[in-house]
């Protein structure tokens, strides 16, 4: 019983539900009828509509002619004055017809071919056309839409910036973005003339050497048994390589040429879309939300595996630099703010969370090769970093008012009976004209053996009666320090009893330490320190050598000249910070290059020298070149102007790259150099700033751009 009443009511349901459907069908067939037959009402209404339209029209034309006759009729006068001129209206509506039907008729066999062409494409490539024809968009990022953090403006200005202070209130990152795993390749090493295939690890390790070959570190003693010794550890046990010499990694090199060369040769839509991936890839934890305001960061990105190389001759330099993994991380972040994923490394946590408000940083990590201890934090263009920069540069200015009074106390201690003081005047007297950076002791077996005042030895000093003293070191970055000046008859004594019978090894300031001079520079003033004496020297030393600019002429000055003027007194920052750096490997093919181009804009200048000359004496030249010659002595002088002034463009440009070829100006222009002179002085002569703050250096001082002509570092 129960299954029977159970069929009738599922039978019920399909009846019902069968019944609803064909209500459905016809309530739509309806519709369509209704909508069909409301269209044919509006069809015929407007051609109805349209033929009473020409009606009228034509009513109106008719009243307006026979109003025409009868004003000719009631003037009294002869009627041909008005048919005439009716005539006339009439032959020249019909000619205007006529020209307009014969541009129709031309258009006609152009363009309805184009447009039958088009009818008869399919859908996609009508599509595909008119998406060409569209205007470019310009589409605009988020960044467009980003409020500038004036924190210059604010009451409390750089205040927080100051070291210990408070720096947030809320804070919130997504993290690091950590380097992706090796992929082997499975290429082996050839060996002894036969081919080995590593295991994943060395392989890894032998592909990183490929990234040396062709430069210095390729030959380096200490690069090569650094890397032989990392490479054995990562080889199996019963390996038959056992000699660097009999390795031959030609099939590995070739590989990376390769790869290398697929990456050159991509087209440009290729890198734009990889362009694109790596932005979406990084923008996740390319910002962070300090008090609500987004900040950009810096180095989010943490490195991948590499061999080690370092600056100059240090001592760990071919040995292997591991991978960062999230174990050795520490992550800084608002007490209230959701502690980041770790992303892309399952398995994996931080080691710590700490939230420290008064430091900069927002991750730390330990460098598993030297030991120290990494950090990250914001990027230049940020305003944590701005604040900092801004007190620095205010700290040197300081240093003006107060320089005299600490010349005169270090002169004095000079005289001293104690050596401990004597040492601590001469060593400032070196920081103060020579702008050494301070130094410290080093252990040479885990650094490079770079030194500074503190930390030079009698072999780095060479003295020449009367008073010239040879300075020969290498200093940060093993850059080398050559220097001989002149210095007072004070020093030049104290300097020759400091190394009397000491070994070529043993210190020159043997009885201080940086600790103590910088003790000695906070009598002074409260935050003085050695590092402060380099900025001021390079903001003065700036200042000064635009000063000799002449501003009565800087109307006869191009914007090339006024750079140019920049450029050399920029120069003389860098050569007294010891600002140099490697000449190019193709310096020299690039000279000739351009002295090439300025010997043809020589020629082309005398060619029309000589044709102007020409046109002067009614002679034209007649060869071949007078063909692209101007045709007469205006047009001439106005050539001439322009080639001249390409010449002197291209010459100065020569000039500057040799002047510059082993200089580098960007290190004091960035981190030394107040960058509101260069502004100030660029407002005052009128040189545009982007000629020397390229974007990068004009977003990481945005508080100076804003800085008035009358600014002045004193």
């Amino acid at each position: 019983m129960a299954e029977l009443a159970k069929d009738e009511a599922t039978k019920e349901l399909k009846e019902k539900e069968g019944k609803e459907k064909k209500e459905k069908k016809e309530k739509e067939k309806k519709e369509k009828k209704e909508k069909k037959e409301k269209g044919e009402k509006e069809k015929k209404d407007g051609s109805e509509q349209k033929v009473k339209k020409d009606k009228k029209h034509k009513d109106k034309k008719e009243k307006k002619e026979k109003k025409h006759k009868d004003s000719g009729s009631l003037k009294g006068g002869s009627r041909r004055p008005t048919v005439l001129c009716f005539m006339l209206k009439e032959k020249h509506k019909k000619d205007k017809k006529e020209k307009k039907d014969k541009k129709n008729k031309d258009e006609t066999g152009e363009n309805m071919k184009r447009k039958l062409a088009l009818k008869h494409l399919p859908v996609s490539k009508k599509k595909k056309t008119a998406a060409v024809e569209q205007k470019k968009v310009l589409l605009k990022t988020e960044d467009d839409y980003e409020p500038v953090n004036r924190w210059w403006e604010r009451a409390d200005g750089a205040e927080s910036g100051k070291r210990g202070a408070k720096k947030w209130d809320t804070f919130e990152h997504h993290g690091l973005l950590f380097a992706p795993d090796y992929e082997p390749i499975g290429i082996p090493l050839v060996y002894n003339g036969e081919d080995v295939v590593l295991p994943p690890e060395a392989e890894e390790i032998a592909y990183y050497w490929t990234s040396v070959k062709g430069t210095p570190y390729e030959v380096k003693d200490i690069f090569i048994k650094n890397f032989w010794k990392t490479f054995k550890e990562y080889l199996p046990k019963g390996s038959p390589i056992k000699d660097f010499i009999k390795c031959d990694f030609s099939k590995l090199q070739a590989h990376r040429e390769a790869e290398r060369q697929k990456r050159l040769n991509r087209s440009k839509e290729e890198k734009e879309a990889e362009k694109a991936k790596n932005a979406k890839d990084t923008e996740w934890y390319s910002h962070a939300i300090v008090n609500g305001v987004r900040e950009k960061l810096g180095n989010f990105r943490l490195e991948p595996p590499q061999l080690f190389r370092g600056r100059g001759e240090h001592p760990k330099q071919g040995l292997l630099k591991k991978r960062t993994f999230p174990e050795s991380v520490t992550l800084n972040i608002a007490e209230t703010a959701c502690v980041p994923k770790v992303c892309g490394m399952p398995g994996h946590a931080w080691r710590d969370v700490v939230h420290e408000n008064t430091v900069q940083w927002i991750a730390t990590f330990e460098d598993g090769l030297l030991g120290d201890s990494k950090y990250v934090s914001f990027a230049a263009t940020s305003g944590l970093k701005g604040q900092p920069d801004m007190l620095k540069y205010d700290r040197a200015k300081r240093l003006v008012s107060i320089i005299d009074k600490i010349r005169a106390s270090y002169e004095k201690l000079q005289q001293s009976k104690n050596v401990a003081d004597r040492q601590k005047a001469t060593a400032t007297y070196f920081i103060d004209k020579l702008a050494l950076r301070v130094g410290g002791e080093k252990d040479t077996e885990e650094e490079a053996d770079t030194v500074g005042c503190c930390s030079l030895r009698v072999e780095h000093l060479q003295l020449t009666e009367p008073l010239t003293i040879h300075l020969d070191f290498l200093g940060k970055d093993s850059i080398r320090y050559t220097n001989s000046v002149e210095v007072t008859k004070e020093v030049f004594d104290n300097v020759k009893k400091f190394i009397e019978g000491k070994p070529k090894t043993a210190q020159v300031f043997d009885k201080i330490a940086p600790a103590d001079l910088n003790e000695y520079f906070k009598t002074f003033m409260e935050d003085l320190s050695a590092k402060v004496f380099r900025t001021y020297n390079a903001s003065w030393t700036l200042q000064n050598e635009l000063n000799k600019f002449d501003m009565q002429k800087k109307s006869s000055y191009t914007q090339e000249q006024l750079y140019q003027f920049y450029t050399d007194a920029n120069r003389h920052v860098a050569i007294l910070c010891n600002h140099q750096k490697a000449e190019s490997k193709t310096h020299a093919q690039s000279m000739v290059k351009m002295r090439s181009i300025a010997k043809d804009i020589e020629k082309s200048y005398k060619d029309l020298k000589k044709h102007m000359l020409a046109l002067q004496a009614g002679k034209p030249i007649k060869d071949s070149a007078a063909s692209k010659l101007p045709k007469d002595i205006p047009s001439t002088q106005k050539k001439m102007a322009e080639v001249k002034f390409r010449l002197q463009k291209q010459r100065t440009a020569i000039d500057t790259k040799e002047a510059n070829k082993t200089v580098s100006l960007g290190t004091s222009k960035v981190n030394y150099m107040d960058p509101r002179i260069t502004v100030a002085w660029c407002k005052k002569v009128d040189l545009a700033i982007e000629k020397v703050f390229p974007k990068q250096i004009r977003t990481k001082f945005p508080w100076a751009m804003h800085f008035p002509s009358s600014y002045c570092f004193e």
